[in-house]
């Protein structure tokens, strides 16, 4: 017997549509990152002459001196176009909230149309808004922790971002990891909400609601016999 292979295109749910791999690192993220580290690059590329004339030695071993030296020099040039820098990477987050919020609404478009028409019920459309909210936090913490740790960050230029590098580049991805498992957990419920309703009662003989009363049912139906009637014998 040949056996028939059948295929089912079964539909997303609206929390299955959610990722927060695609929402953390989207196109406008992605670009950012891409192009800071061709920045770094481009440093190291113009100022090549300058670093190939380190004393180096043949061991596998780097000269510290060196070493400083060379970050040194990458940093100063970082720090000579900090305001541009900075200004590019306000944009750059405004654009990726802006475009996340934007993906997060097409996505979820029919599910913010019907909390809209919920018959004055807006705390589904209220915690709508605040999944997309945090949505957006946890889109603008991934690209700020990133730019944080690339080589020659220009955050670094900023004497307070400089001297507790490393404990807030911790604290941001813990706190991106503890906003994930937040969104995680409460977007199930929200998007695959269910309106509630009263359940009607039956509609009587002048088209209107009858009120829910409570029936007995009995199997047979009791009958109001006198005593004073003589019974029917046979």
């Amino acid at each position: 017997m040949s056996e028939n292979n059948i295929n089912l295109r079964v539909p997303k749910s609206p929390d299955e549509k959610e990722s927060s791999y695609n929402n953390s690192f989207n196109i406008v993220n992605i670009f950012c990152i891409i192009g800071y580290l061709g920045y770094n690059f481009s440093i190291e590329w113009q100022n090549w002459e300058k670093l190939s004339k380190r004393s180096y030695n043949n061991s596998w071993k780097v000269s510290v001196n060196d070493e400083i030296e060379s970050q040194v020099l990458r940093l100063e040039e970082v720090c000579k176009q900090i305001d541009n820098l900075s200004h590019i990477f306000v944009i750059c987050l405004v654009m990726s909230i802006m475009w996340s919020l934007f993906r997060f609404v097409c996505r979820q478009w029919l599910i913010f149309e019907q909390s809209m028409h919920s018959n004055g019920n807006c705390q589904w459309f209220l915690s709508l808004v605040l999944l997309a909210v945090l949505n957006q936090l946890q889109t603008g913490l991934t690209l700020f922790g990133i730019l944080l740790i690339l080589p020659t960050s220009f955050f670094t230029c900023y004497a307070v971002l400089s001297r507790y590098l490393c404990t807030i580049a911790i604290s941001c991805f813990i706190a991106w990891f503890i906003l994930s498992l937040v969104i995680s957990i409460i977007s199930k419920p929200i998007l695959n909400y269910r309106i509630p309703y009263q359940e009607l009662g039956s509609v009587g003989k002048n088209v209107e609601v009858d009120v829910k009363r409570s029936y007995q049912d009995n199997k047979y139906d009791e009958e109001e016999v006198s005593l004073d009637e003589p019974l029917e014998t046979v």
